[in-house]
């Protein structure tokens, strides 16, 4: 054994892998149903997408009693069984059935966000691979995958939700074939069967040390503290605070989930035909490979890598706005590219390296509600972003939409310039 398998991290088992990616495509499935919606809806559209953004809202908060309570596996499940019976009935119905069936997936959606994490962190060994920046870079391969599958079909939108309720069949197998967490069945004072499952996943030598840190993530998890405003006063809690907003600012307020969703509206509007969009897609698939390749072969610098992304935004809004003053095909293409900009930076350099990015500046007893606050936080930001988006379009028009994810772009890489520089030695 030479000195870099010693330093090298341990790698995860193959279904807990598999679990992760499924998770992310899932989530990115939800975006590329949304996308199909809207374009083929537009104003119509907007009741399913607030209907999706708030009830994944209101999925991170149901969902941390239900991991609590019920345990991280039987929560999967749950939230598995919802998406896939959502999907199904959006897929089967229209009216308020189909609204229904939507919000089902936005609160399976929320619950993932809680509970993927959960699963993927106290299913591994202590120093593994981390598992959620895979997860996340995931997503827009799921979403290219449900546009291109949908597009030329006659009827789209149900196409479109019958792919929803593939992915998810296919994370409820996932889900099925992992035991419970360790950490939870040591909570349930069930120890010998929080080893069983270690040694089971690992090994007998590795759930020999696992089985220590997870006791120790056991009774961290006792001990967890609401945030209060005396924990804000000390400013290495107030630091990692701040540092978490200006990372959901980074994540949202370019527009970069907007733009993916929107995408086949726009292009559809600009006249270049289901070639431009089928491009768009694939090249979401390919986006969300080569992010999947970058996390897997590094987790150092992340704060450089949003810093990176939220310049390239800045960038591909740049070419949004020239896009629309060029005006004629090259303008449209010009625009089309801008939009792919969008979801690259966005979905290769600024979410996979978001995930936990802050967890090591969080106190052990404040943990819980940084992971709270985060999945919240995020669905509630996603949400807002997806609703305004479409409504600017709606009623101002894609040529304001455009000024606005310039603007904003630009609001984004000053905050992010403003606060992280000072943490990009990690």
């Amino acid at each position: 054994m030479n000195l870099h398998s010693l330093r090298s991290a341990p790698s995860a088992p193959v279904r807990l892998l598999l679990y992760a990616w499924a998770a992310g495509l899932l989530l990115g499935s939800l975006e590329g149903a949304l996308a199909i919606v809207v374009a083929d809806a537009r104003s119509g559209a907007l009741a399913p997408v607030c209907v999706v953004g708030v009830a994944m809202v209101l999925g991170t908060l149901g969902g941390r009693p239900l991991v609590r309570h019920l345990g991280r596996r039987r929560t999967g499940l749950i939230v598995a069984v919802l998406a896939s019976a959502g999907a199904g009935l959006a897929a089967g119905l229209d009216g308020i059935p189909a609204l229904i069936g939507a919000g089902l997936v936005g609160l399976a959606a929320g619950g993932v966000l809680v509970v993927a994490p959960l699963v993927c962190h106290e299913l591994s060994l202590k120093g593994h691979k981390r598992l959620m920046p895979q997860a996340m870079a995931l997503g827009p391969a799921g979403a290219g995958i449900v546009v291109l599958a949908s597009w030329w079909s006659p009827a789209r939108t149900p196409t479109a939700w019958v792919m929803v309720v593939g992915v998810a069949l296919a994370y409820l197998v996932c889900a099925l074939r992992l035991p419970e967490s360790p950490v939870w069945l040591v909570r349930q004072d069930r120890d010998v069967e929080a080893f069983e499952v270690l040694r089971r996943l690992h090994g007998i030598l590795e759930a020999s040390v696992a089985i220590d840190w997870t006791r120790l993530d056991a009774e961290m998890m006792e001990e967890q503290q609401a945030l209060t405003p005396a924990d804000l006063r000390v400013p290495q809690v107030r630091a990692a605070v701040l540092t978490g907003a200006v990372l959901i600012v980074a994540q949202e307020a370019p527009l970069g989930a907007a733009a993916l969703v929107l995408a086949p509206l726009i292009v559809a509007e600009l006249g270049l035909g289901a070639g431009a969009i089928a491009t768009g897609a694939a090249i979401w698939v390919g986006l969300g490979l080569l992010a999947l390749a970058l996390v897997t072969r590094t987790d150092q610098l992340r704060f450089l890598r949003v810093v990176l992304g939220a310049v390239v935004a800045v960038m591909g809004a740049t070419f949004l706005v020239t896009g629309l003053t060029l005006g004629g095909v090259g303008g449209a293409w010009t625009v089309v590219v801008s939009l792919t900009i969008l979801v690259a930076s966005q979905s290769v350099l600024v979410l996979p390296a978001c995930q936990g990015a802050i967890d090591p500046r969080i106190p052990p007893w404040l943990v819980e509600a940084q992971r709270r606050a985060s999945a919240t936080g995020g669905a509630l930001a996603r949400a807002g972003v997806l609703i305004s988006a479409l409504l600017v379009v709606i009623h101002f028009g894609t040529s304001v939409l455009y000024w606005v994810a310039f603007t904003l772009s630009l609001v984004s890489v000053v905050v992010v310039l403003l606060r992280l520089p000072r943490e990009l030695k990690v």
